[in-house]
Order: structure tokens, then sequence, then C-alpha cells
């Protein structure tokens, strides 16, 4: 779409080059060539960032080694996280065409900042260095070096822009005079078909840009459900879960019968779903049962109505690797730990393990997760194995 827009907006300008140079500068200033550029009417982009704004993002600190001497705290949206990035940010922060190098001293090094969805490496790049001087890098270099077809917004320390190709882009710096250390976010908005949802992330991504060190924001994760947490989603996130979530309710209603199962891999997110025949003539749940029990002991030791190994974990363990469960989550999930033991050292992974009862069947959802059980997917699965939906 972006890329047919800019074919357009060339031969538009083409055809008015023939013209005279006057007339073609009145229709790059024109409004029609600036609501093209918006894709949308300014009043639903207001819109839109008004109700990013109000979002009351939910924090967790992130711990980063840059390298052997340094580490930085961050803090990031529930369901986002920190992946190294060797490439330089899509946004240039010094002159492009310029022969000389940053100073190696206050050169920047490069963190990914990612979400469950990224596929690859995500237009997300912080660039975190160390300066003795508090302007370094600022907007004005940012607007010198780069093609800045349309301004969003502008301020000392921010800048929104559509540029050439009509991508949305955000530059955002931060000075810590105590460290003197620098952090640059600097953000691509994915391609989505949608021109609202392109919005929604570039204002998602400014928000979480705002709270990169907001320590004093961290939530707490005692007592958080997917209830509490869902209105701090993004817009563009949101409707990314739901597309699995309702995937998954349609495999629930129409699709699994017998022992059939589903695996959903994408990026951070893995959803394991199966239907299990014993249990449903039985009306067995093996959630209750092993959540009662508190069981500690191996796979092979695993009640032998259990089909949670054959069913998922036969292709990750052996019979004889350690299977604990660690908590009731809720009456439908448990949190468990696993343990593979190896020849030089053991493995340890965390899952929630969902219990499902339509008038299908019995079915259970796997899916890993933390130490603690309380990262978004965890929230999701349970709140999905109660209300079949999020």
């Amino acid at each position: 779409m972006t890329r047919f827009l800019f074919l357009v907006f060339s031969g538009m300008l083409f055809l008015f080059s023939c013209k005279g140079n006057k007339e073609t500068d009145n229709f790059a200033n024109s409004e029609d060539y600036q609501n093209l550029l918006l894709g949308i009417p300014q009043a639903q982009i207001d819109s839109i960032r008004k109700s990013e704004e109000k979002k009351q993002v939910l924090l967790r600190k992130h711990s980063y080694e840059l390298d052997s001497v340094t580490t930085v705290d961050l803090m990031l949206p529930i369901g986002n996280f920190l992946k190294e990035y060797s490439f330089s940010s899509d946004i240039n922060i010094a002159d492009p065409n310029s022969t000389s190098e940053i100073d190696e001293a206050e050169s920047p090094m490069s963190v990914g900042v990612q979400n469950p969805f990224s596929d690859g490496d995500s237009g997300e790049v912080l660039l975190i260095g160390k300066s003795s001087n508090p302007n370094i890098f600022p907007v004005s270099d940012i607007k010198k070096f780069n093609e800045t077809e349309k301004i969003l917004f502008e301020s000392k320390d921010a800048l929104m822009f559509i540029d050439g190709f009509g991508r949305k882009k955000l530059y955002y710096r931060i000075y810590n005079p105590t460290t003197s250390m620098y952090y640059l976010y600097t953000a691509e908005v994915p391609k989505y078909n949608d021109q609202k949802l392109q919005y929604a992330a570039l204002f998602s991504i400014y928000k979480k840009a705002q709270n990169l060190l907001a320590f004093n924001k961290e939530k707490p994760a005692e007592n958080l459900t997917w209830k509490k947490v869902k209105p701090s989603i993004s817009e563009p996130e949101l409707k990314n879960y739901e597309i699995f979530y309702k995937s998954l309710a349609k495999d629930l209603k129409y699709f699994l019968k017998d022992n059939d199962s589903v695996n959903i891999e994408k990026g951070k997110i893995q959803l394991y779903l199966y239907r299990d025949e014993d249990h449903t003539k039985n009306t067995f749940d093996q959630v209750t049962i092993l959540g009662n029990s508190e069981f500690t002991g191996t796979f092979d030791n695993l009640d032998f109505q259990n089909r949670l190994y054959r069913g998922y974990f036969h292709r990750i363990y052996d019979r004889d690797d350690e299977f604990k469960v660690i908590r009731k989550i809720s009456d439908n999930s448990i949190l468990v730990k696993t343990t593979h033991i190896g020849y030089s050292s053991d493995t340890i992974n965390y899952y929630i393990i969902g219990s499902i009862k339509t008038e299908k069947g019995q079915f259970y959802l796997i899916s890993p997760t933390n130490e603690n059980g309380d990262d978004l997917t965890s929230l999701m699965n349970d709140y999905f194995s109660k209300n079949l939906k999020i």
C-alpha cells in the first residue's frame, strides 16, 4: 500500500513538473497531498492518539548486559522483552553522507525491543551510549539527516514523522545526567494494511519510550489477571492475540475430535491444544487431579490415565525426566516445572496447563511460561480456559 502511494505521489509530481516547479511545490504543500501522506483524516489520528494515551501501561523491569562491565535496567510493558541487535537503526542519528565516524567513546550499542509477535528483528531499536554532552544527537539532527516528508509531532526530545515511502517512524531521546547515559529509542512501525493500526502502534511505541526509565511505575506481579492487563495492551498487539485465540476457539468447536491436537507457534507464542478421548468418556480432569495432589516425580510416575506426556511432552522430554506441580493458578490452570536430566547440566522449564471442558469433550491447553506463571501467555491461557475467548 505504501509503495503504491509512493508511485502515485511520484506520478503526480512528475506531471506537475511538466508545468513548472512552482505548481509542483504548490501540490507538495497542498492539503490533498498532506491528506494522502496521512492516509486517514487527522481527526481519526487524534482519536487514536488519545485512546493510546489513556491506557495505563503495566511495566516490568528488565536488566540487559551491554558488555562485560555495563548492565542497564529498563522498564518495558508486560509482554515486551529485549534482544541482542547487531544492525544499525533505520533512523540516521548522524550524517549518512559524512566520512567521519561517531567518536568511539560516545558510539551507542544497539538493543532490539520486541513483543511476542515480532517477526525476526522488529523495527524497534534502542541505542544506548555514554557521553558528557547532554544534548547529544538532538532532534534537529534527526530532521536534517532523515527524510521527514510529514512531521506528525515534534518536541525537544521526540520526533514522529512519515518518510517519502509512507513509513511512520519515531525518534525519542533520554539523557540521564547522573550516569551520563543516553537512550535513543528509534522505531519504524510495522506495515499493517490498516492505517489505524499503524497509528495505534506508533503512539503505543511512543508511550513505551516515555516510560523506559520509569522505575517508580513497576507493577507488582501478584494478583495480575488478564482482565486487569487487557486494557493496557496496545490495539495492534491485542488484535494479534485475538487472532490466535479465536483460532483455538474454532478448533475446540469444530475440528478437534478423538485425540486430535493443534500446535500454534509464532514468535514467542506457543499454544498447544489437544482433546483427550479417554478423559472425555470418563469425565476425568488431569489438571484438577494434579493440582490437588501437588505431584512431584517423573513423567513415567504420572497416573496411568495421564496423556500429558504422550500428547505434548514426549517431543521434548524422556520418561525419566522430572515433572513437578508448582501451584494451582486457578481452578482451571496449574503451573508445572520440568527438568530434563542432561549429561553435564539439567535444563529447567516451566509450563501452564489449562483444563477446558465443553460439550465437545475434555481439552488441555499447554504453553511455556516463566517460573512465576505470570507472563502474558499464562494470563491469557487461564482466562481462555474459563471463557473460551480473551
